[in-house]
C-alpha cells in the first residue's frame, strides 16, 4: 500500500466519522440547545448592561442636581 492510498483511506475515514458525529449532534438537538443557552446568556448580559446604564444615568442626574461644594 502506497502512502497516498493510506492517507486517502485515513482522510475518508475521518470524513465519515466527522459526518457521523455531526449527524448525531443534529439529531440530538444539541445545536438548538446550545443556541437557546447562548440566547439566555446574552439576554442576561443585556439586562445587566441596561441596569448599569440606568444606574449611571440616575447617579449622573443626582450629581447635576446637587449644588457645587465650596472648599
Amino acid at each position: 500500500m502506497s502512502l497516498a492510498q493510506f492517507y486517502t483511506k485515513i482522510f475518508g475515514l475521518g470524513v465519515f466519522i466527522g459526518g457521523g458525529v455531526e449527524f448525531m449532534l443534529i439529531k440530538s438537538n444539541y445545536y438548538q440547545m446550545l443556541a437557546a443557552s447562548e440566547a439566555k446568556s446574552r439576554a442576561k448580559k443585556q439586562d445587566e448592561d441596561d441596569e448599569a446604564l440606568e444606574r449611571f444615568k440616575r447617579i449622573s442626574q443626582e450629581q447635576q442636581q446637587q449644588p457645587p461644594r465650596s472648599s
